[in-house]
């Protein structure tokens, strides 16, 4: 793996180091002239604690190893190579959900609906977008901008959890185009990776202005993640009062029956160098934000910081030359009294 650093400019500080060895070899110099004025030296040497005749050296490599070291480490050096995390400050995300009559079918499991299903997909989503900006827009038969990008994952949860619903946004039908507008216009101009996490059925409708959209979408480096939720059997829409099926949802008097539009979905992913999932669990979703396809490698480039092994060396040294510095002092002969 490459090695990185984040902090290049600790590296000036090894312009200190002549300095660290001048104050070494001063000190030991400074010490030996006041053990000389103290008396004999080699009798200081054989009952000091402390070896005295050592050579400066033995003292200058440790401490100009240790001070190397630190230097390394404050530079913080990186491991890169592919993260399964998506690096804090690196991505900006706009969900996009469907929320209209036909996300009420229920065809995602027992009971479950297709916009429940993607609510709370999106909502196991965020503990990964964790240090990023996440902006929300519903649509229907027209979009709705539910919240601006923001890093707040709390705040948008409440949104999320209490505000979305089905029929939130205003008018009747799917109007893709017009959400992925919406979408696009959340974005700001900036460094970081830039995804729409779209999750929809489909419709049944393509939009006319769709070519168009996507090649805009393309030419920012907006990538689409297209999350489709049904059945591609179909079903029909429960109407329910009171918490009860009351009727199916009709048209001119005809149940309506609706189903999964893969190839919309497969065309706006492919479009934007995307991918398209077919929604079965959350954790296909967690997978796909992992993807490098989706993310992109340099999104996913972020590394391993290893400054804690030059740090805990440094201090091992450290501790090592104090402890061969120390020596016991050695004990007079024995002599017998007479």
């Amino acid at each position: 793996m490459p090695l990185g650093f984040l902090n290049t400019h600790a590296f000036w500080t090894i312009l200190g180091l002549p300095f660290v060895v001048g104050a070494v070899l001063w000190g030991w110099h400074r010490r030996e002239a006041i053990l000389r004025e103290l008396g004999r030296m080699d009798l200081l040497i054989q009952f000091s604690r402390f070896p005295l005749g050592c050579k400066p050296i033995y003292q200058v490599l440790p401490t100009a190893l240790c001070f190397g070291l630190l230097v390394f480490s404050m530079a913080r050096p990186v491991l890169h190579g592919h993260s399964r995390e998506i690096p804090k400050g690196s991505l900006d995300v706009v969900a996009v959900l469907d929320v209209s009559k036909s996300m009420s079918a229920e065809d995602c499991g027992p009971g479950g609906s297709r916009f429940e299903m993607a609510k709370a997909t999106l909502l196991q989503s965020l503990p990964d977008l964790v240090g990023n900006r996440l902006g929300l827009v519903t649509f229907a038969g027209k979009s709705f901008p539910q919240a601006e990008l923001t890093d707040d994952l709390e705040a948008l949860t409440f949104v999320v959890k209490n505000w979305v619903t089905v029929d939130s946004a205003p008018s009747q039908g799917s109007n893709i185009g017009m959400a992925l507008s919406e979408a696009i216009g959340l974005f700001e101009d900036n460094k970081r990776k830039k995804v729409i996490l779209f999750f929809s059925d489909g419709g049944h409708v393509r939009p006319e202005n769709l070519d168009g959209i996507l090649t805009e979408i393309a030419a920012k480096g907006i990538t689409i993640l297209s999350v489709g939720v049904g059945s591609k059997e179909g079903a029909k829409i429960p109407v329910y009062e009171e918490g009860r099926i009351k009727e199916w949802f009709k048209i001119d008097g005809n149940e309506v029956e609706t189903r999964l539009n893969e190839d919309i979905l497969r065309e706006i992913s492919l479009g934007t160098r995307g991918k398209y999932i077919h929604l079965m669990s959350g954790k296909k979703l967690v997978r796909a934000l992992r993807d490098p396809v989706v993310m992109g490698k340099k999104a996913l480039a972020g590394g391993r910081e290893i400054f804690q092994l030059p740090l805990g060396l440094a201090i091992g040294i450290f501790f090592l030359g104090m402890y061969l510095e120390r020596r016991t002092t050695p004990k007079p002969p024995f002599q017998p009294s007479s």
